[in-house]
């Protein structure tokens, strides 16, 4: 047999061993507590290391099956409407029958995927996360992200004004650009923002097509990168397969406020599957007649399956969002005078994500592109210092990301992940105005390169789990460019990328079954790589260059810690509590206080972007769920922060600002049969100090605030129309108690309501 003969015969006994494998099949019914069958269930199979996953309906008698499955490790996830989910490992090895039976909506255990980046029950998770699900929010009428986690331990939410005005998440009395956002585990940022994160555009993103929000509370930049110093924010897009299913949703109610909600999924055979929404909010008046605004989000996805270890996932993620905005308020004295109406202020934003991935037998490739577009315009008109003209401003970025990742079992008991991804960033911002003749742009590039690596060990059955990880990122600069270029502060310098970030994380957990109890502690280090314009922001006009951005800047850093308990007592209630102590050892701020001397400073800077000192953060967070009757379901938290700067930032005031000492919420739920449901919620907070900015010194001052007593209350009937068919009808108060009061002097809404009717098919 010649050389190329056994070439060839080889290469046949490695493909047919390679495809040839032998698979196995699942099948079981998703059951009621009263072990009845529940038709339509949502039913989904996805392997440990994220390289197969299976979507199935249950038919008329809950009964579902899974053929062709590699064996492996994999986590079985069950939902239905009026239900909870319910989440639970399997070792698949052989042909395998199982049951599942769904809990009280209040008592869920789902599948999760923000605390490792592996797929795992929340049964399993070591860290800090609670998980938000949309059927929760949709009963409540929540349109916006924002507002959906309004009552996640933890969390502050400060939102200057009403619908479509600027919010912002504190993750436990963090800043606002601790935090990173995901759309399903891809990092959604504004490259051309501030601080290079996801502020910019918080109020923009709305629960269109979303299955379920995982938020991550501690350290996560060993997983995610920059930003994910207090915590990650997920939004899990909904999966498709099954029947063709879907809604439309229309409502309308105060401040002349008019939302439209559409969505669709289904699936083409076994291996297509797919989903689409589209969401619409028009606020024609606002809070005092004239603060219009309107926001539009679209989320589709589409999966396809080659084989049960080849798997095809795409996204879209599009939102568009214009309004008015407020002039901001200001001191006077010991007085500050509020927000007030700025006719001509204007902001546009728009976000287009779209990501792809490729998973082949624990491997996953994978691509994102993302571009951010925020335009403002501001003229004469209004209260306050008004332009003599108009004035525009455009603030572009895009981020495009290629990943590698390999996700692999080492027996039973340890799997280990790792992971290369390649980072570009572009940074454009233009202007122009009265009060200067031309157009003045900054355009600069950075890249960066990233390699992780995570193992993770489960011992005793599954009750002892342990998890470590670590990252490293190296950057590269290119050239920044700036027009005018006479003058221009940056050009013909070189400059250094900035410095190398290594991250470490590590977790662990411990579950006494008997008793329902996990002991959990996770301990992390935290980074931001400055952002381009904290490193090269500049502003151009009638007296040439202002210059705010220092190259030399050196990354935030932090390391935190926090411990805490579950508790589970049967299918009746479930209690946590958790320590959190957080140290920003190093931060970037905005000073013009004077702390940057024009004579010393190599761009003649009188104040600007520096690093200095950073604070503590320590608290205790505390939550439960509880299924008082089978109709009647509990879920409250509370949060203890104290957070203190290390340097004032204000005047000498060491206390964070917006960070309220206390806050606490509670949502309670009563379903009347099958049909009427109601709802009551309330979010209260205690006084919180804000700076306001004085004209007349130039500088900022602080200011208390009453924090926030908001309650709300709604129903929903559900009217069937069929076996899948239905007509839902709802309403809901929000601010019952019509509590005045102001976000750091920026008017909120009082007392709204809205209604609307639901078809479901």
């Amino acid at each position: 047999m010649t050389k190329q003969q056994l070439t060839f015969l080889s290469f046949t006994f490695f493909t047919a061993g390679a495809f040839a494998q032998p698979f196995v099949s699942l099948h079981g019914k998703a059951l009621d507590p009263q072990r009845a069958g529940i038709p339509a269930a949502a039913i989904s199979l996805q392997s440990r290391n994220g390289s197969a996953r299976f979507s199935t309906t249950a038919d008329d008698t809950g009964r579902y099956v899974f053929e062709h499955v590699t064996p492996g490790a994999y986590i079985l996830e069950t939902q239905a409407a009026g239900f909870g989910i319910e989440a639970v490992a399997l070792e698949l090895i052989r042909d395998t029958e199982r049951d599942i039976v769904l809990p009280v909506a209040a008592l869920q255990t789902q599948m999760v995927v923000t605390a490792s980046g592996t797929a795992q029950t929340t049964d399993e998770v070591s860290k800090a996360l609670t998980v938000v699900d949309a059927s929760d929010t949709n009963l409540r009428g929540e349109f916006a992200l924002t507002d959906a986690l309004r009552d996640v331990p933890g969390l502050r939410i400060e939102r200057q004004g009403g619908p479509g005005a600027l919010t912002s998440i504190r993750v436990r009395g963090m800043r606002i650009q601790d935090t990173s956002v995901l759309v399903d585990g891809f990092r959604v940022r504004d490259a051309a923002a501030p601080q290079g994160d996801a502020s910019g555009f918080l109020s923009d993103m709305t629960m269109t097509d979303t299955d379920h929000v995982e938020v991550l509370r501690g350290a996560g930049s060993s997983q995610y990168g920059t930003n994910a110093m207090a915590g990650v924010i997920n939004v899990v897009t909904a999966e498709g397969g099954g029947r063709t299913r879907g809604s439309l949703l229309m409502e309308g109610g105060s401040l002349a406020q008019f939302r439209g909600r559409a969505t669709m999924a289904g699936g083409i055979g076994e291996k297509l599957g797919y989903t689409a929404g589209v969401t619409h909010i028009n606020v024609l008046d606002g809070i005092d007649g004239d603060d219009p605004s309107r926001t539009t989000g679209v989320q589709g996805r589409v999966d396809y399956r080659f084989s049960p270890t080849a798997r095809l996932y795409g996204r879209l993620f599009v939102t568009d969002a214009f309004g008015k905005l407020k002039s901001s308020p200001y001191a006077d004295g010991n007085t500050v005078v509020l927000s007030a109406d700025n006719p001509d202020n204007t902001r546009a934003a728009r976000v287009i994500s779209g990501a792809m991935a490729l998973s082949l037998k624990g491997l996953t490739f994978s691509y994102q592109g993302l571009r951010t577009e925020r335009r403002f315009g501001d003229g004469p008109a209004g209260s306050g210092y008004q332009p003599t003209g108009s004035t525009n401003s455009w603030y572009d970025g895009e981020v495009h990301t290629v990943g590698a990742r390999g996700d692999w079992r080492i027996g039973r008991h340890q799997s280990v992940n790792a992971g290369y991804e390649f980072e570009s960033e572009n940074f454009n911002n233009r202007s122009t105005g009265p009060d200067f003749t031309g157009v003045a742009s900054v355009d600069v590039t950075q890249r960066s390169h990233n390699v992780y690596l995570q193992d993770q060990v489960s011992l005793l059955d599954g009750r002892l789990q342990f998890a470590a990880s670590w990252r490293g990122q190296w950057f590269t600069l290119r050239q920044p460019t700036l027009f005018p270029n006479t003058d221009a502060p940056y050009n013909g310098l070189t400059f250094a990328a900035p410095p190398s970030a290594q991250t470490g994380d590590g977790s662990a957990a411990y579950t006494l079954r008997r008793s329902g109890t996990k002991f959990r502690g996770h301990v992390g280090r935290g980074y931001r790589a400055p952002s381009l314009y904290e490193r090269f922001g500049t502003y151009y006009g009638a007296f040439g260059y202002s210059t705010y951005g220092d190259p030399r800047l050196r990354p935030d850093r932090s390391l935190a810690f926090d411990a805490g308990v579950d508790q589970v007592f049967g299918r009746r209630a479930r209690v946590s509590a958790s320590y959190f102590y957080t140290w920003l050892q190093q931060v970037i701020v905005f000073d013009f206080s004077g702390a940057i001397n024009p004579t010393v400073d190599p761009y003649g800077r009188f104040g600007g972007y520096r690093n200095t000192n950073g604070g503590l953060a320590r608290g205790m967070e505390l939550s439960g769920s509880f299924s008082v009757t089978r109709s009647l379901t509990v879920n409250t938290a509370y949060t203890y922060t104290n957070a203190i700067e290390r340097t004032p930032l204000v005047e000498n005031v060491l206390r964070t600002f917006i960070v309220p000492l206390h806050q606490a919420s509670v949502t309670v739920t009563q379903r009347f049969g099958p049909r009427l449901t109601a709802f009551f919620s309330f979010v209260g907070s205690s006084d919180y100090l804000a700076p306001v900015y004085d004209p007349n010194s130039f500088s900022s001052r602080s200011f208390s605030f009453a924090g926030i007593r908001r309650a709300q209350a709604g129903a929903s009937y559900r009217l069937p129309m069929g076996e899948f068919k239905a007509i839902r009808i709802g309403g809901k108060v929000d601010n019952l108690f019509t509590q005045n009061y102001t976000e750091s002097g920026f008017r909120t809404p009082g007392a709204t309501a809205t209604g609307g009717i639901q078809f479901e098919f």
